[in-house]
């Protein structure tokens, strides 16, 4: 196993349900530019609302780390990250998926050393709408933190009782 995978997921034509593909959108910019140079061992990959289509590309990288970003609605204010565990995506909203993401971060387990699922709180997901200020300032703060091998400082998500 060998450096981190991140999989970028939503639907980029739902507002802030592209925070994901916005992600992934980042790091192309980036490298395009680069001012900022992504880390030889960092493959960041669009999944938009199939990232079971990635099964195969992850088995065959066995990453150390693979990290989904997606929009959830946790409750929170919009922009906020967390962590969020597999157990606790049930009764969250990821409505744009055509798997469970539980279902699959069980399957892609066995061939990763970690597997993170970080969301980011939307503030709106109508078709047609541009992604939201706070989103786009907190996956721009995402892309830093992941960067600057800062991933744990993320909170993670509470669940309610």
């Amino acid at each position: 196993m060998s450096g981190t995978v991140i999989l970028g997921i939503g639907n980029p034509l739902a507002g802030d349900d592209a925070a994901g593909v916005y992600f992934v959108d980042l790091f192309s910019l980036r490298r395009q530019r680069a001012r900022f140079p992504l880390p030889t061992d960092i493959a960041v990959l669009c999944a938009a609302t199939a990232p079971e289509s990635y099964t195969s590309v992850i088995r065959r990288q066995q990453p150390d780390l693979l990290i989904l970003v997606d929009a959830a609605d946790m409750g929170l204010l919009p922009g906020a990250l967390r962590i969020i565990r597999p157990e606790a995506i049930s009764t969250l909203s990821f409505s744009t998926h055509h798997m469970p993401l539980s279902m699959f971060m069980s399957y892609v387990r066995g061939f990763c050393g970690a597997v993170v699922l970080v969301g980011v709180q939307p503030e709106h997901t109508e078709m047609g709408k541009p992604l939201s200020e706070a989103v786009r300032k907190s996956i721009e703060g995402l892309a830093a933190t992941i960067l600057e091998g800062r991933i744990a400082e993320i909170p993670l998500l509470e669940q309610k009782s």
